[in-house]
C-alpha cells in the first residue's frame, strides 16, 4: 500500500525506471571505455599509425568515462527528482502545485 497520490506514485515510479537504466547504461559505457583502453594497449607501439591509434583510443576511452559520470549525474538528479515527487504526493496540502 502507497500513502502517495496516485500521480505522484506514477511518476515515483517512472523515475526509478529512469534510474535503473541510467544504471544500465552506465555499465555499457563502462564497459566500452574498458575495451577502448584494451584496443589500446593490444597495438604494437613501433609503427606510427600504431601510435596515432593509440593515442586516438586513449582519448575516445576518456571521451566515454566522461559520458558515464555525465549519466551517473542524471542518475543522481532523477533520484533526487523521484524523492521531491514522493515528498509532494505525501503532503499534498503543503505543495497545491505539485497536484496535477
Amino acid at each position: 500500500m502507497t500513502l502517495l497520490e496516485p500521480a505522484a506514485d506514477a511518476a515515483s515510479h517512472q523515475l526509478a525506471q529512469v534510474a535503473r537504466e541510467l544504471a544500465r547504461i552506465i555499465e555499457r559505457i563502462t564497459d566500452a571505455a574498458l575495451v577502448a583502453r584494451g584496443l589500446a594497449d593490444a597495438v604494437d607501439w613501433q609503427a606510427k599509425a600504431a601510435t596515432a591509434f593509440h593515442d586516438r583510443a586513449t582519448r575516445w576511452a576518456g571521451d566515454v568515462s566522461g559520458l558515464a559520470c555525465l549519466a551517473e549525474t542524471a542518475r543522481y538528479d532523477v533520484s533526487r527528482a523521484q524523492d521531491r515527487a514522493a515528498f509532494a504526493g505525501s503532503f499534498p496540502g503543503l505543495f497545491p502545485g505539485a497536484r496535477r
